[in-house]
């Protein structure tokens, strides 16, 4: 595992001091510490943490809430920290998005592998992320080339076949993508259709 830019939310001093000491001793990197959940939602702004981990209960309120604030600001993994285990907490912290939940005092070992599977889990969601988005621009393209195609074919008396290809020769022709076209169409922008 790559080293780590973590923040660190604990708000007692003798558990943030051994826990810092453990994510050092790993490789990591402390880029902010924070003692309440104001100052890790500040924190995780400024610093751009690549992973933050987090005491969930804060003296401000609970470190839950905060993680979903810096989650809003940008997508970060979460490994919390507890004192005790609480059924309600665990699905806080699942509601939250959080990808590891530990229990204090955590070894060295156990917070390298809550480390790694929070990484690898962020990675996986990033990933299906970019692929909702892709799938959801290519959604999206389509319906445009389907309008412009049916506008097509209504202006000049064509098949659907005809119509796309009609529009895939003149989005060669001009040097841009058949999506631009379709924009292009609808917005009645000139259309050279005719056949060359």
């Amino acid at each position: 595992m790559r080293a780590l830019r973590i923040l660190l939310a604990e708000d007692e001093p003798a558990v943030a001091a051994s826990v810092e000491q453990e994510l050092r001793a790993l490789g990591h990197e402390i880029v902010g510490e924070a003692a309440t959940g104001k100052e890790a939602v500040s924190l995780a702004a400024q610093t751009e943490p690549d992973l933050v981990v987090m005491d969930i209960m804060m003296p401000d309120g609970d470190g839950i809430e905060a993680a979903r604030q810096i989650a809003e600001r940008s997508p970060t993994p979460v490994v919390f920290l507890s004192g005790y285990f609480d059924e309600d907490l665990l699905q806080g912290v699942v509601a939250s998005g959080g990808l590891a939940y530990l229990l204090k005092p955590a070894t060295s070992d156990q917070l390298q592998a809550a480390l790694t599977l929070a990484q690898e889990r962020f990675r996986q969601m990033e990933d299906l992320r970019d692929q909702v988005r892709r799938l959801e621009q290519a959604l999206e393209a389509r319906k445009l080339i389907t309008r412009a195609k049916g506008l097509v074919m209504q202006r000049h008396g064509l098949t659907e076949e005809e119509a796309h290809r009609r529009m895939q020769k003149e989005a060669s022709r001009s040097n841009m993508k058949l999506v631009d076209l379709a924009r292009a169409i609808l917005a009645a922008e000139p259309f050279v259709g005719e056949e060359r």
